[in-house]
């Protein structure tokens, strides 16, 4: 292989590479967004256990059971979003790695034929 193919072909490896480093940074700032939402959601719960702790109209109006319906709910739909998050993280990591063996590759056979 002639050097200037090599240095094409780790041009193409490193814009693969660069491509697939900054597919991930959607996901990553996506699945730290969600964190965060499921953070808030354990604070408030903290803060409303707290507060209706001493409120007896709290449960005898059934707000209680409203609350805690909400607060199923809305962790499990963050749950779920969050574990397909990490799903694409992983496959997002995956080709990454190769993509970045592959860059590694050319690179190693660039400088043996230096």
């Amino acid at each position: 292989m002639q050097r200037t193919q090599l240095q094409d072909l780790a041009k193409v490896t490193e814009a693969s590479f660069q491509q697939e480093y900054q597919s991930l940074r959607p996901l990553l700032e996506a699945e730290a967004q969600v964190q965060q939402q499921l953070a808030r959601l354990d604070a408030q719960i903290q803060q409303t256990r707290q507060e209706t702790a001493s409120a007896e109209g709290y449960r005898v109006t059934g707000t209680d059971v409203l609350w805690n319906g909400w607060e199923s709910a809305t962790r499990r739909q963050l749950n779920m979003q969050l574990a397909r998050l990490r799903a694409q993280k992983l496959t997002a990591l995956a080709n990454l790695r190769v993509s970045f063996g592959r860059k590694q590759a050319v690179s190693n056979l660039y400088m043996k034929h230096r």
